[in-house]
């Protein structure tokens, strides 16, 4: 079984574990692997449709993984209980929704071992509610799949780790990260340049437009495209 570049990325972040629970499932090739390879003895694959978790159901029996495997038709976390996931995948999905899952679930969240999160989009949002249920980020990743820049966190209990990586995040961080950036990723350096060029060419565009709406954008713009370039700077 093959994954794709961004799913191989997740599971090679998981840890080896009794039990994953992964929201959002889709076709549950994830969760198959992990049982395959042995880093997880049993799955839960969930999904919100009916149509994905029967295409998770056909990828299950497909492996012979039914007495590891179980779909579970459920919103979020709301079909799992405290302590049934030691590790959480939520990947492929917006930000806002990640934490809108992470903040309902709250309780299932709170009581796993590990938490890893590839967000789409929002990312500070998910930051900062991983560190509100008590968990600190130790390791992100980046990878590129059909042009398209994929980044995984992984998240663990402040219990669990030392005083120096429960270090305070500065305000950058919560929206750039912390570890891409201090292991100077060059992956990430390609998505924060990419990010930095969509920034000029917005201020380009507002100073063309040269409307008090634009002017009103300009400051707010022009400090966004500053703070990437800062970004950067301490990559190089």
């Amino acid at each position: 079984m093959r994954l794709s570049n961004r799913l191989r990325m997740v599971a090679d972040m998981v840890p080896v574990c009794d039990t994953v629970a992964d929201i959002g499932c889709d076709h549950a090739y994830l969760s198959v692997w992990l049982l395959r390879e042995c880093k997880a003895r049993y799955a839960y694959a969930c999904d919100v449709r009916p149509g994905p978790l029967e295409k998770a159901s056909e990828t299950i029996r497909f492996f012979h993984m039914e007495e590891r495997a179980e779909t579970i038709l459920c919103d979020g976390l709301e079909g799992l209980v405290p302590g049934d996931a030691d590790v959480i995948v939520m990947a492929g999905m917006g930000g806002e929704l990640m934490t809108r899952i992470l903040t309902d679930g709250a309780g299932v969240a709170a009581r796993s071992k590990c938490l890893l999160l590839q967000a789409q989009s929002d990312r500070e949002s998910v930051r900062r509610k991983v560190e509100e249920l008590g968990f600190v980020i130790t390791d992100e990743r980046c990878v590129v799949e059909d042009g398209k820049f994929y980044l995984c966190m992984s998240a663990v209990p402040a219990s669990d780790v030392s005083a120096e990586a429960r270090e305070p995040y500065e305000p950058w961080e919560y929206r750039y990260g912390r570890w891409l950036v201090k292991r100077k990723d060059m992956t990430y350096l390609s998505w924060l340049t990419e990010e930095c060029e969509k920034k000029i060419a917005m201020l380009n565009g507002l100073l063309a437009a040269d409307t008090a709406l634009a002017n009103e954008r300009l400051a707010s713009a022009a400090a966004e495209c500053e703070e990437i370039a800062s970004v950067m700077k301490r990559m190089y």
